[in-house]
Formats: structure tokens, sequence, C-alpha cells
């Protein structure tokens, strides 16, 4: 390899099909640009080894296991769990054999198809951190912005004991401080919805702040035409960004993690940039907006298995002429609204909680006439008139919700998806509009901690904190 580029594993973790055009899977430490065969590694739509898309690979494919605990490792040693799975059909030895020959394979047929662009770098010894001390670390954190009193983060206990800790939760008011920087202004912490947990808070971020993240995600999109939807990664390791914007994608990590109760770790995605730019049919022929003609719905398990709560924060609003772009919740239950739900949130609940049945956690992915039926009644209520929740996109505030209930399923309620930007139906000037009166938005996919993902009880006991916590506000 000649220039070689060596990837962290957060770097690699971009070039997923989903953030990035690019595809890049690492094979026993080589990166490969397999962006040829998004048919395989894409996601968009998922190509059936998406998974493994900007990630290691060599055990997963190694062992035929797309299972979580092997997506992202080099090593073959411990084979114990395929020996039992394959003992009626062959001994460990044959076992061993079978996966060093097909790990000789792969490597072949990805050194034959593919070109090799870097390698992705080794940990050092001792270097890693453990789940603990990060969880650890991010109550210190939360205690020290809070400025509360006694030692946070120090009862003893369980590995839950980290989860139950009272200064997860902010002071009242539901605005921790933002690291040298004053956030009086921002509005109150407001809860919108209880199914699913829906908190609506103004002024998240100044004017000033907005345009200064528009700015990044341009300069991470540099060349590129914006007809289509932009996503772009905005990570605080990125050697583009200047210190003061460093500080920026901070502050936003850190007050995000205070309100969600969930702890910054390796194991979550950076934040997202993401434009939508008004749709030009929809411009054309003053359609109304729906859903259903945009991307559809979904629940965010559907990209990230283990995420459980989602922030937007929203950086801009829509410029005369433009309208849609809400964040629609078809089968939501508004504050006032679960005592005698109307018989259309009942359809949408309904159909909402069989596709879950189903195994569907995207409306694109309903193939069987069941779930094609079940998909079309809840595209049908996420239509403007329909019942439900939409937020609006209004510049600096942030709208955080919960994918998961207290014991730590996938909420049925929290299906959603964003309507398209187009022309008013008044016609307006949104044919003329600037990108800058686009819709702008950054997220954020809190993750379950690695430490809690694989045992049911500790995972719900984490989220049923975090709804608590933030309930408390």
């Amino acid at each position: 390899m000649c220039s070689e580029r060596l990837f962290s594993p957060s770097e690699l973790s971009r070039y997923d099909g989903v953030h990035s055009t690019d595809i890049y899977i690492s094979f026993r430490g080589r990166v490969y640009d397999v962006s040829s065969r998004s048919d395989m590694y894409g996601g968009s739509p998922p190509g059936p080894y998406h998974v493994l898309a900007g990630r290691e690979c060599a055990r997963a494919l190694s062992t035929m296991s797309l299972a979580l605990e092997d997506v992202g490792r080099e090593d073959t040693e411990d084979l114990q769990n395929l020996i039992a799975k394959l003992e009626k059909a062959m001994n460990p030895v044959e076992v061993r054999a079978a996966v060093d020959r097909a790990a000789e394979e792969w490597q072949k047929k990805f050194d034959e198809s593919y070109a090799v662009i870097g390698a992705l770098q080794k940990p050092l010894p001792g270097q890693k951190v453990s789940a603990a001390k990060l969880q650890q670390g991010f109550l210190n954190l939360v205690h020290s912005l809070r400025g509360g009193r006694g030692g946070a983060g120090t009862e003893q206990g369980g590995p839950a004991a980290a989860f139950s800790h009272a200064s997860l939760h902010p002071a009242p008011g539901r605005t921790p401080p933002a690291l040298g920087t004053k956030v009086e202004s921002a509005g109150p912490f407001e809860l919108v919805s209880r199914k699913p947990r829906i908190y609506l808070q103004r002024r998240f971020l100044s004017s000033a702040e907005c345009r200064t993240l528009i700015s990044m995600i341009l300069h991470r999109q540099e060349g590129m035409r914006f007809d289509k939807k932009v996503r772009a990664p905005l990570e605080v390791s990125d050697e583009h960004w200047t210190e003061e914007q460093r500080s920026l994608i901070l502050r936003i990590e850190t007050r995000l993690a205070a309100l969600t109760g969930g702890p910054i770790h390796d194991d979550e995605v950076a934040l997202v940039g993401t434009l939508t730019p008004p749709d030009k049919s929809l411009v054309a022929t003053g359609s109304s907006c729906t859903v259903a003609e945009h991307l559809g719905l979904h629940v965010d398990t559907n990209a990230a298995p283990w995420r459980f709560c989602t922030a937007i924060i929203y950086l801009s609003s829509l410029g005369d002429g433009l309208e849609g772009g809400e964040t629609v919740f078809p089968a939501a239950l508004p504050l006032g609204g679960e005592a005698l739900p109307s018989e259309a949130s009942e359809r949408a609940v309904e159909a909402a909680g069989r596709l879950l049945e189903l195994g569907i956690v995207h409306t694109d992915k309903a193939l069987s006439p069941s779930a094609r039926e079940a998909a079309r009644e809840l595209l049908d209520a996420a239509r403007p008139e329909g019942p439900g929740l939409r937020v609006k996109p209004e510049e600096g505030s942030v709208c955080i919700f919960w994918t998961r209930q207290d014991d730590g399923e996938i909420d049925r309620f929290s299906w959603h998806g964003g309507a398209p930007v187009a022309q008013d139906a008044a016609g307006g000037g949104g044919q003329n509009s600037q990108p800058s009166d686009w819709k702008w938005t950054l997220q954020k996919f809190k993750e379950v901690p690695v430490s809690v993902r694989h045992n049911p009880g500790l995972l719900a006991d984490f989220v049923r904190t975090t709804r608590f916590n933030a309930s408390q506000g």
C-alpha cells in the first residue's frame, strides 16, 4: 500500500453508505473501498451486508455471523459459541479449519476485487477505557456542571448503580450550563407527549450557533450539489475544525448528554448535520407535503439497534414561500389526548404495533401483504390532516424523544418521519429560496452503553433511569 492512510474506528465508521456516499470496510486491518457494491454494503436501501459498512468485518465474515457481538472484530481465536452451534455437524478441529479457510478466501476476494486505501488503527496496550470509567466520568462531569453537592457517582453497588444516581438529571429548569456559555435565554424543557415521551425546548441554541453549525455542514460537503438530502457527521476530533468550532460541538454533546441522561461514550455515532432542500416536484405542483412521498416512517433502531433516545436540533426556520419539514409522529398521543384518543389515533397506534410485531422498523421494508397494509395505515395517519404530533422546524429549538420504553422495548408510539419541504399553497417565493431558507438540522442518536446491551435487566434499568430523570425537570 502506498501512502497508506491510518483510520481510527470512528473515522472508518463515517464511510457507511449512509453518512457518506463512499463505503469502506476493514478486513484483518486492511481498509477497502467497496463503494462499487452498494447493493451489498449500501444503506439506502440496506444491502445484506450493510451492518459491516464502516466496520472491521474479519470475524463476522469468517464465521458467517452478522450478530452484533461479532461485527467490528478482527479476532477469530474464540470460537466456542460457533463450535457449540455446529457440534452436531462438525468437531472443533473442523470448525477451526473451516473458519481459517473462509478467512483466507475472503482475504483473497477483497484483494482481487477492491482497492486497499489504508489500514485500521489498532488500540494500544492499555489504551481502552472501561465502560464503567466512561460512565463515572460522565456522572462527575454532570455533577460539576450543576455545581451539586455531595460526590456524584460515588454510590456503591452493582453495575446498575451508576445509572440510578440522581445527578444524571440537571437542576430544575432543564438547562444544564454549556461549558463557558450562558444559556439563560433557553426556553423551558416542555413535555409535549408521554406516548412516546417527547420534550421540546426552544432557544436551545442561539442564531449565531445555528449559523456556525450550518457553515460547518457546508464545509464538510464542499463541492456537492444541494438538490437532495445531505448528511454530514460533525465529530469533535475532526481536524478541519477550529478550536472554537470544536468547543461548540463538545458543548452540544455535553448538554444533550445531561438532558437525556445518556453518557458520552465511544459506541455511539457523532452528531449528524442534515440539509433537506425543497422537493422540486412538490414546488412545481404545489402538492401537499406527505411523508409517504418523501422518506417514509421508521423507528430509530432502523439504522442502529441500540438507540434509545434521539435529539433533533432545528438549525433553521423555513423561509418565506416554503412549508412542510415537520417531524411527524403519527401514532403519538399529545398531552391531553391520552384519555380519549380518536379512532384515527387508535388505528395508527394499532398499525404501528403490528409493524413492530412483524419485525418491521421502516415502512419501506414492509413487503408482506399484512405488513404493507399496516404501513399504508400508518402513512395515511402521517398526512397533514392526520392524528398524532407534528413538530415544526424552528431555529434553535430541540426535540428530544425516546425510542425505548421503561422496559427497554421499542415504543410503538415512536414511529416518525420527516415531511418534505415544498412551496406553500399560495405559491410564495419558494422557487427562488436560498439554501439558508431550507431545513437544516443537527441530530444526536443516543445509544445504550456496551456494558448493558446484552443484559435485558440492566438495559431496562438504564433506559428507565434516563426517562425518569428527564421527567424530574
